[in-house]
């Protein structure tokens, strides 16, 4: 079902915020993108096959989303282990 172009900016604004307002509520402490995800109103889904097609796509966007949010100075990105960590920007209000 189609949703409207003020919804459809407003979804990323609070995504952002939720992101970036758990990593501040954090200080201290580097998460993965799996555990940002988990914490946030996004849910995969990998039982079925067509959830799985699905839920690829929305765990791509998501890090994605995480890797804008670092380019922009939102947070910080750090690969640890061969791990891609996040946390919080110090300098930065949500």
């Amino acid at each position: 079902m189609p949703i409207s172009r003020r919804e459809f900016e407003k979804s990323r604004v609070d995504l952002e915020k939720e992101i970036v307002s758990f990593l501040k509520a954090h200080r201290g402490r580097a998460y993965t993108s799996d555990e940002i995800m988990n914490v946030t109103n996004l849910h995969v889904d990998f039982d079925l096959q067509i959830t799985t097609k699905i839920s690829v796509f929305v765990v791509a966007n998501f890090v994605a989303l995480l890797h804008d949010l670092a380019a922009e100075g939102m947070i910080r990105r750090k690969v640890v282990n061969n791990r891609a960590y996040f946390m919080a920007n110090e300098d930065v209000n949500v």
